[in-house]
């Protein structure tokens, strides 16, 4: 009999039955040859763990991030985590009890509204050029918008998750720029708005929000120069005003801030600068809460390579 289980509540030697959404997976080789799957494989409460299916075979490349798969494993202990050793896996079907769109985290809240705050944001700009290419440039990818993860495996790899970065960082700017007067808060705005814009461009990903892998344009220029490029585009059809495109496209090549991460100049304007932080700390506090969700209380979290491989640590507050 198959169970509806949450990944957190298992413990070692429990042998379980039951569905689970594949979250990555690579076809391997082992030392001595023979071939096995590795993978990430998460239960419809958004917990996640590593998964094994050892002496497989070349038919097993048919698996894909995405799938719903009916699994039989052992849960283990690997360097003091949980790993589920497979004995066998098999895509679900439409005879089977369970649906997807279960198994799919989303953001927190929907599209529609996450959008429409956006919209507000840009129908209070001052500056009418950045204004309308905003307008413009979000309008074109209103549809993947609605889906869309931020990232393959990271921050915000959940259904609309692009949004919400997107959302969380206006209003973070909101507050921070308050505090600066000389902050232009349109070009704030605008740059929040569109700097991973290009995402839905660099990343190919299903509906459910799901990323099997980046675009072939993704790989050779990614998202960054993809921006700049859809600027330069806008500008010319809109005739935008030639500084405010140049300052854009400052703002899109900077936010990285680091040659290694993408972004070859640092930002020589202060809105690119807090661009850069308020994306950082988004990033960052999302992760966190992710990992911190796994531990208890005065304990720590596992190692997250996402985090510089640290191990967060639950404080024990009253």
């Amino acid at each position: 009999m198959s169970q509806k289980i949450n990944i957190k509540d298992m413990n070692y030697g429990d042998c379980i039955k039951t569905f689970l959404m594949i979250k990555n997976i690579d076809l391997k080789k082992a030392k001595n040859d023979a071939m096995y799957l590795d993978m990430i494989l998460g239960d419809s409460n958004g917990s996640e763990a590593n998964a094994k299916l050892w002496n497989a075979d070349s038919s097993m490349a048919a698996y894909k991030n995405g799938d719903l798969v009916f699994v039989d494993f052992l849960v283990q202990k690997f360097n003091n985590k949980v790993q589920l050793r497979l004995n066998t896996i098999r895509k679900s079907n439409e005879n089977d009890p369970v649906k997807i769109e279960e198994f799919v985290e989303a953001a927190p809240d929907s599209s529609e509204s996450m959008f429409d705050l956006i919209q507000k944001y840009i129908e209070g700009f001052v500056n009418e050029d950045l204004k309308l290419i905003t307008s413009h440039l979000i309008e074109l990818k209103k549809e993947k918008l609605e889906y869309y993860p931020a990232a393959k495996t990271h921050h915000h790899a959940v259904k609309a998750g692009l949004l919400y970065h997107v959302v969380t960082m206006l209003k973070l700017g909101d507050s921070i720029s308050r505090h600066y007067e000389f902050i232009n808060r349109d070009l704030l705005f605008s740059g929040i708005i569109l700097h991973d814009l290009s995402k839905v461009d660099e990343m190919d990903s299903n509906e459910l929000g799901i990323v099997e892998d980046y675009t072939k344009e993704g790989k050779l220029l990614g998202h960054i120069i993809q921006g700049i490029n859809e600027i330069d585009r806008a500008a010319a059809y809109l005739g935008t005003n030639e500084e405010v495109k140049l300052l854009l496209q400052h703002m899109l090549l900077t936010h990285h801030y680091h040659a290694e991460y993408g972004s070859p100049k640092k930002p020589l304007i202060p809105e690119a600068e807090l661009l850069h932080y308020i994306d950082l700390i988004d990033a960052r506090m999302y992760t966190m809460n992710r990992v911190l969700d796994t531990a208890e209380e005065g304990g720590f979290a596992d190692r997250s390579m996402t985090l510089e491989g640290r191990n967060m640590y639950k404080a024990q507050l009253s």
